[in-house]
């Protein structure tokens, strides 16, 4: 009975040994061109977000002019929209740049906007392209 103990015990310490040292040459062994799971600098605690908004574009014919402010009739929608434009704001006609002072009532505009609200009857714009002059 004694004899089959130690046989046990030598079988279960030689399992042990086999598994260890598989282990060990599995980590001595391992591919040296894999890189780390863990970064070698630290990273930052906090994320930054940057809001980039996306562009939106309406076209209409101008109804009325006021000072750094227009209204537009939209061309396939039944409604008008309050535009606003500001220093930022760029101007373009066929014939190359123009001013707020350039823009006519009855001309065909495109408007880019960016846009996160939903009060779609006043937009600042951020671009205005003259399509087609006033009739």
């Amino acid at each position: 009975m004694t004899i089959k103990r130690l046989l046990i015990i030598i079988g279960v310490l030689l399992i042990l040994l086999i598994g260890v040292s598989t282990y060990a040459f599995a980590i001595l062994l391992s591919n040296p061109a894999q890189t780390s799971l863990l970064p070698l600098t630290p990273s930052p605690t906090e994320t930054i977000y940057t809001n980039i908004s996306s562009v939106y574009r309406v076209v209409g014919t101008i109804q009325s002019l006021g000072d750094q402010t227009f209204v537009i009739a939209l061309t396939h929608e039944h409604k008008t929209v309050t535009v606003s434009v500001n220093d930022k704001t760029t101007y373009a006609t066929p014939n190359g740049p123009a001013t707020f002072s350039d823009l006519k009532v009855g001309e065909v505009v495109e408007v880019r906007t960016r846009t996160d609200t939903f009060d779609t009857t006043t937009i600042l714009a951020a671009r205005i392209i003259v399509k087609s002059a006033a009739a």
